[in-house]
């Protein structure tokens, strides 16, 4: 997942808490969540508090 990827993941879950996102806005959130969700940076940062707790 790229920096611009994330930044419009965190963008679009701030709008869809304080403002009101359309249903295309909430299907890309889904998308990008899911690519989060398999990339690596989640991966380490998962493993990474499992190992700690």
């Amino acid at each position: 997942m790229t920096s611009d990827e994330f930044d419009r993941l965190n963008s679009l879950s701030e709008k869809a808490l304080n403002e009101t996102a359309s249903r295309n806005e909430l299907k890309e959130f889904n998308e990008l969540l899911e690519d989060w969700n398999t990339s690596v940076e989640f991966n380490l940062t998962y493993r990474t508090s499992n190992l700690l707790t």
